[in-house]
């Protein structure tokens, strides 16, 4: 069997974009092969000065050139640039690249097999296309904070750039997919993606399979009391998920007495604990309030059911099962090092690894 696939190897990618998104695509892309030439301008990537750690992480690998798009010799440099590359990654503003006298045209004018990948804010087309964007605001508008996901719900910021990170497995793919067309057809491809598109995606599952959107939390299906955190006894938390009767009839069996009211026979099945939602969420917060975490760790190490403690600080980092998946690696050596995400999926039992790290 072969190791991780690089079915990109040979292809150039040129990377005008900036912040995360863009960058990160273009990091994947070369994760399956592509060789991809950073172009930024005179004042750099702001990532680089905001979050120095992903800024080395998303452009690890990458050729960094400083080009001034807004002058004569910069764009005949990116001319030259595109006439040898196979895909281009930008994230302007919709109508910001044909301003500077180098949008589709002028690229395909150099390149016409190019496959130019637009990441923007809301995307070419619709009302909202020239307002700025970053995660937070994109999340606010495309329905995610409109999703119940507790009986007494919280708008919280996730602990991730969420809306981002959609963004990138979204554009990725599209770049996959234009790139195949490209090659079967000779012609070049214009993908045009947002931030806002993946989010709304992602969201659209539960938005279009709810009853009524408006209707109260406690209403909704995909609200459940067992599906849930809970804080522990040491003020830690553990997370239950027991959907299927089968886990809840396991749950009950490791974590509470015979007599315990949440044996109840009207909480034995799904349509049962969910129409007590209430009254098995009261039961839950006061069982898991009566032990510490790690004691709740032990009653369910067995892994036979979904109920898992919640990693707080850097607890995540030493869990085995993530240092066994190798989920992180290693880029560099010496005081240069740093960890990175590899791709999460194994093909043929290989994680990729860039050639200039190592397995961690």
């Amino acid at each position: 069997m072969s190791g991780f696939p690089k079915p990109l190897a040979g292809k150039r990618v040129i990377d005008l974009s900036l912040l995360y998104p863009g960058p990160a695509t273009a990091a994947t892309l070369r994760t399956f092969g592509a060789e991809v030439i950073k172009v930024e301008p005179p004042k750099g990537d702001p990532t680089a000065r905001l979050f120095p750690e992903t800024y080395r992480q998303l452009n690890r690998g990458k050729q960094i050139v400083t080009l001034d798009l807004k002058s004569d010799e910069g764009k005949a440099e990116l001319a030259q640039l595109v006439a040898e590359a196979d895909v281009l990654v930008e994230s302007f503003r919709p109508g910001v690249l044909t301003r500077l006298g180098i949008g589709p045209d002028w690229l395909h004018a150099h390149q016409p097999r190019l496959v130019i990948v637009s990441i923007s804010g809301f995307g070419a087309t619709g009302p909202y296309r020239h307002q700025p964007a970053h995660d937070l605001s994109v999340l606010g508008v495309a329905g995610y904070f409109g999703l119940p996901s507790e009986l007494d719900p919280k708008i919280v910021r996730p602990n991730i750039r969420l809306a981002d990170a959609l963004t990138v497995n979204a554009a990725s793919l599209a770049a996959f997919a234009a790139i195949v067309e490209a090659d079967r057809t000779g012609k070049g491809q214009i993908v045009d993606t947002s931030i806002f598109d993946a989010t709304a995606a992602a969201c659209l599952t539960m938005s279009l399979s709810r009853g009524d959107p408006d209707a109260a939390p406690v209403a909704q299906r995909q609200v459940m009391a067992d599906s849930a955190i809970y804080a522990c006894r040491d003020g830690k938390h553990m997370a239950i998920a027991t959907l299927e009767d089968h886990f809840w009839a396991e749950f009950l069996r490791l974590a509470t007495e015979e007599d315990h009211p949440l044996r109840s026979e009207r909480f034995a099945t799904r349509r049962g604990r969910d129409g007590n939602k209430v009254d098995v969420a009261a039961l839950l917060t006061e069982l898991f309030a009566g032990r510490d975490r790690e004691d709740w760790i032990l009653i369910f190490g067995s892994g036979r059911v979904p109920v898992v403690p919640v990693w707080e600080g850097g607890e995540a980092l030493q869990d085995d099962h993530l240092k066994r998946r190798g989920a992180v690696a290693q880029w560099g050596q010496g005081e240069e090092a740093f960890s990175y995400p590899s791709f999460p999926a194994v093909f043929n039992g290989v994680r990729d690894h860039d050639v200039a790290g190592t397995d961690t």
